[in-house]
């Protein structure tokens, strides 16, 4: 009898300590440390090597009206797209329509270790121009979305904290997402790109970003985004891409928006033409699908 009650009270006092050392890693996650968890999460999931897109740009006035919108044509290439420490995008666009833009073409090539190589093709111009330092604050070709909200974005960059655990309203349905502050960990880089800190409502296991909020460099709300849409594919391993297909970005000052839509997706074979090559200054003047 006495041996059984030793044996429980081992039993018990191992559940204790399992359970206190589990309490104590628990309480020793940082909102730092989850913040950074959730970014290298994101980060690793599977992406497209390659894919074919056709985007439209609504824009709207601050009085809601339709101002334009813009057509164009683009090319996703992920060099080295099944090795999340490894991957580097490259994007080249081509616009078709309103007739004044037909010919402007956009360029981005992630650098590894460096700020990614950025240009323009503004046919009026008649020759590309490099975005550079302030550049990537001004606006993408007049609309809400900056030159840096459309390049590409290295986790390194940035120091995150998780905030908090949150469910945001998507078309119905309840989700659960973790509300996540980054902040460029370069002055300089807050400088160019124009914010203080950014704050998004991520979908951990889709990577889908429903929400986010921009602030500018006096802490001030400048922007916000919102998921519109999105599609699911696989990708050349079978395993599935949550691609956004419809983002809102809304200018708070201004009262401006910029809707934007993505269809006509092809990936796979369907993209299998895709080469490095197309991914230069050169092709900014052609037409090169």
């Amino acid at each position: 009898m006495k041996t059984a009650i030793k044996r429980l009270n081992r039993g018990l006092l191992t559940i204790l300590i399992l359970c206190l050392t589990l309490t104590t890693a628990l309480m020793a996650e940082t909102p730092e440390e989850k913040g950074q968890k959730i970014a290298e999460a994101v980060d690793a999931l599977p992406t497209m090597e390659k894919m074919i897109s056709e985007s439209i740009m609504h824009i709207y006035d601050a009085q809601n009206q339709q101002i334009f919108s813009k057509q164009s044509r683009s090319a996703t290439y992920m060099e080295n797209f099944r090795d999340p420490k490894k991957r580097l995008r490259r994007s080249i666009s081509y616009f078709f329509a309103p007739a004044d833009d037909k010919g402007n073409g956009a360029l981005m090539i992630e650098i590894p270790n460096d700020d990614d190589d950025q240009w323009l093709y503004l046919k009026g111009l008649r020759k590309p121009k490099r975005v550079v330092g302030s550049d990537k604050s001004s606006s993408f070709m007049g609309s809400d979305f900056s030159n840096g909200d459309v390049s590409a974005r290295d986790v390194e960059d940035y120091n995150y904290t998780w905030l908090a655990t949150e469910t945001v309203n998507f078309k119905g349905k309840d989700i659960t997402v973790e509300k996540v502050q980054s902040i460029f960990k370069s002055k300089q880089q807050r400088e160019d790109y124009g914010y203080s800190k950014s704050i998004a409502w991520i979908h951990v296991s889709s990577g889908l970003v429903f929400k986010m909020e921009m602030y500018d460099l006096n802490g001030q709300l400048i922007k916000t985004g919102e998921l519109q849409s999105f599609t699911i594919r696989k990708n050349e391993d079978d395993k599935k891409v949550f691609i956004v297909t419809g983002m809102e970005m809304k200018t708070v000052l201004k009262g401006t928006r910029t809707v934007m839509e993505m269809k006509n997706i092809k990936t796979g074979q369907e993209a299998a033409d895709i080469k490095p090559d197309i991914f230069t200054v050169d092709y900014l003047t052609r037409r090169w699908w």
